[in-house]
C-alpha cells in the first residue's frame, strides 16, 4: 500500500501548528495617544505614562507647558486626546468636548525655599531676609492665581508684591529656587516634592486662603475610538496609579 502523503497536505498540517504559535508570539499592534498638561504636573504624569506603557505596550506622547498654551494647542489639534490640569479650567474649555473627566487629586499650594534658608510657615515670605519670591503667571497659571489669592487674603500683598519675580510656569519657579536666583517661590506640592534635595524645603499654604485646585485629566471625544486614551484613563484609577499620585502630594 502506498503511504506517501502529498506535499500540500504536509504544508497545510505544518501551517496549522505554526500559525497559532506565531499569533501568540507577536503582540497586537501598540496604540498611542497624546497627553497635554500644565507643566507643574510633569513629574507624576511622566511616571504614570511610563507605568501604563510598561503594562500595556501602548505609547503616551506628552506635551507640557503653560495651561493656557496647552489648551490652545489642543484646540488646534485633534490628536491631543488627553488634557490634564485644573478641573475648573478644563470645565470652562467646553469647546474641547471632553467625554470623560478623571480626577487625579487635590493640588496643594506651597512655598518652596532655597538651601540655606528655612521658613516655618507660608507667612514667612514677608520676612526681611526673603528678598526675591518667584510666582507663576498670576492671571493664567493655576498656582500663580492661588499665590495671588493667598497674598491678598493673608494681607501680605503690600509687603511682598515688590519682591515678586513673575515667571510663566511652576517649574520655572522651582528652577529659580534651586539655583538660588530667588529665595522662595509659589509652586504646587507636586513640583516641590519632585525637586527633592535641590531645594531647602517647602511649607504648605493654608488651603482656606486660596480656591481649591482639583487636578483632573479630561478625555476628549476625539479619543472615543482610541484604545490607548481609554486605557490610560482606566489606568489612572488603579492602585498602582494612585500610589504614584499620593507620592507626589495629590
Amino acid at each position: 500500500m502506498d503511504c506517501a502523503v502529498s506535499r500540500p497536505t504536509v504544508l497545510a498540517a505544518a501551517l496549522a501548528v505554526v500559525l497559532p504559535l506565531l499569533s501568540l508570539a507577536v503582540p497586537a499592534r501598540a496604540d498611542e495617544a497624546t497627553l497635554a498638561a500644565g507643566a507643574g504636573f510633569r513629574k507624576p504624569l511622566t511616571e504614570l505614562a511610563a507605568a501604563y506603557e510598561a503594562k500595556s505596550g501602548d505609547k503616551i506622547l506628552q506635551i507640557y507647558g503653560h495651561l493656557g498654551q496647552v489648551l490652545a494647542q489642543a484646540r488646534e489639534s485633534d490628536t491631543i486626546t488627553i488634557v490634564c490640569g485644573d478641573k475648573a479650567v478644563l470645565h470652562h474649555a467646553g469647546d474641547l468636548h471632553f467625554q470623560r473627566m478623571v480626577r487625579l487629586g487635590l493640588g496643594k499650594l506651597v512655598v518652596v525655599y532655597r538651601k540655606g534658608l528655612t521658613l516655618a510657615s507660608a507667612a514667612d515670605v514677608a520676612r526681611a531676609d526673603v528678598k526675591r519670591i518667584g510666582i507663576p503667571d498670576q492671571a493664567a497659571a493655576i498656582y500663580g492665581k492661588a499665590g495671588r489669592q493667598f497674598l491678598d487674603k493673608a494681607k501680605l500683598s503690600e509687603t511682598v508684591d515688590r519682591r515678586l519675580v513673575p515667571v510663566a510656569t511652576v517649574p520655572q519657579v522651582t528652577s529659580y529656587v534651586a539655583s538660588g536666583e530667588v529665595d522662595a517661590g509659589f509652586v504646587n506640592a507636586t513640583d516641590a516634592i519632585g525637586a527633592g534635595s535641590t531645594v531647602g524645603g517647602f511649607v504648605e499654604v493654608d488651603p482656606s486662603l486660596y480656591d481649591p485646585v482639583e487636578v483632573s485629566c479630561g478625555i476628549r471625544h476625539t479619543a472615543a475610538a482610541t484604545p490607548a486614551a481609554k486605557g490610560f484613563a482606566d489606568f489612572l484609577g488603579t492602585p498602582e496609579a494612585q500610589a504614584i499620585l499620593t507620592r507626589y502630594g495629590l
